[in-house]
């Protein structure tokens, strides 16, 4: 393994092997341990710094990020990141970022500001309470504007499509519509076109007359569009509702008129409709497996609604809106995610969408007895930790990405200044132009 990178830092960088045996350190980690680098090179990391835990980043390999270290010199403020190659934890890597209280005071004062913003941000986070039944948790730019999307036009006499993964909120969007829709005071009528089996859509839609069918009820029974007259029918999954009734849900939408399943009355209905689908209906229509004229009698007003993972900002946001709830369910004292685990949550790409962090959350919140949430309880209760670290990239491009962070942060903190930069860092400016113009290149 080659660390040579690392020599010319001025942050401190320590590395062991998976016998917890120091194989590197650079000149920084070794003036802050006041010993020379042959002195401590194969010595077990507990010999030099008995309250560390690197070697547990080892056993686990998950990484501690924000960790405060006691040593023999005082505390110090650093990140504890396992190395992987070809998928095996080979090693850990210990970044020493904090080491005296000048450093810590300076710190602290960022945090102080940095919490001043937070307090501010908190402020501006939309926790949407619509009538005690529509909760929409979000900061994220793009639920902003769906939001007021669907605000704009559910007061319309119009339809409203809306698209998205499995998951992802479709039905609290039909609920917020609902509620702007102006039709509060009538029924708001839900039905799930994949959970009926073919036969039974049509008399659900459109009712029936007493003995329409064999097992009717004898007294009839009116549909879904009957009661929903004058106010919102919403329905889920559109693209499961067989072809045949597709057409009767066409006319419908054209006439506005319903006719019960073995009767002949033709009866006025006045009703919203909001469809909602985790299909793509262009491709069906291609594939004749959706009327073309009522994909576009129902796509007047579509709203697609991105999966979690292309709202990442949203992620934490929910997490700990549902963990209040569990807790409180549960009647279980406060509990809250460490940054770590904030951190795996977030970048957990989430393919079942809200539903899957919904469930995720309430599990945690059982099985989890201490008031913060670790990274080694989403490893034992959750896939989010093996789906995470089954993304491990090599040794060389860890190496290269911290290195990369390390030179990014310090040129951000000397004001873009390269000679400033390149001082602090220990390097030449050419060098640092040159690892520079590489990260540009990277990027276009």
């Amino acid at each position: 393994m080659d660390f040579s990178n690392f020599d010319i830092l001025t942050i401190g960088i320590l590395a062991i092997n998976t016998d917890h045996k120091i194989i590197y350190l650079n000149k920084a980690y070794s003036d802050f341990l006041e010993s020379d680098k042959e002195s401590l090179i194969g010595r077990n990391i507990k010999e030099v710094i008995p309250h560390t835990k690197l070697d547990q980043v080892v056993k686990s390999g998950v990484a501690q990020l924000g960790v405060w270290q006691k040593t023999k010199r005082g505390y110090l403020f650093g990140n504890r990141i396992p190395i992987y190659e070809n998928g095996k934890v080979i090693g850990a890597l210990a970044e020493r970022v904090l080491s005296n209280f000048d450093e810590v005071d300076t710190a602290s004062e960022k945090l102080r500001e940095m919490e001043g913003q937070i307090q501010y941000l908190a402020s501006q986070l939309t926790n949407m309470e619509i009538n005690n039944n529509v909760q929409l948790i979000f900061q994220s730019s793009a639920m902003h504007r769906i939001v007021n999307k669907i605000e704009k036009v559910a007061p319309l006499d119009t339809t409203i499509l809306i698209t998205g993964e499995t998951g992802s909120g479709k039905e609290v969007l039909a609920d917020l519509a609902y509620k702007h829709s102006g039709r509060q005071d009538y029924p708001f009528v839900k039905l799930n076109c994949a959970a009926l089996p073919m036969e039974l859509v049509e008399s659900e839609l459109f009712g029936y007359e007493k003995g329409a069918f064999t097992g009717a009820n004898q007294a009839g029974k009116p549909g879904k569009f009957e009661i929903a007259n004058n106010g919102v029918l919403f329905l889920d999954e559109i693209s499961s509702m067989p072809l045949a009734i597709q057409s009767k849900l066409l006319r419908v939408l054209q006439d506005k008129e319903v006719v019960r399943l073995g009767g002949n009355n033709r009866m006025q209905v006045n009703v919203k409709i909001i469809a909602a689908t985790n299909d793509k209906l262009e491709e069906l229509v291609k594939k004749q497996k959706f009327r073309e004229d009522l994909y576009y009698r129902l796509n007047v007003i579509q709203v697609n609604l991105p999966p979690l993972r292309e709202r990442r900002e949203d992620i934490i946001l929910l997490a700990n809106y549902f963990l209040e709830r569990y807790c409180n369910r549960f009647n279980k004292k406060p509990m809250s995610f460490t940054f770590a685990a904030a951190q795996m949550i977030t970048s957990y790409d989430w393919p079942g969408n809200v539903r899957e962090l919904k469930n995720v959350v309430e599990r945690l919140a059982i099985m989890c007895d201490s008031y913060l949430i670790t990274q080694n309880d989403l490893r034992d209760n959750t896939s989010i930790y093996s789906s995470t670290a089954a993304s491990v990239v090599s040794l060389k491009d860890q190496l290269d990405q911290t290195e990369k962070r390390i030179i990014l942060s310090t040129l951000e903190k000397a004001g873009g200044n390269k000679a400033i930069a390149a001082k602090q860092l220990g390097i030449n400016r050419t060098t640092l132009y040159s690892k520079l113009e590489k990260y540009k290149s990277e990027e276009e």
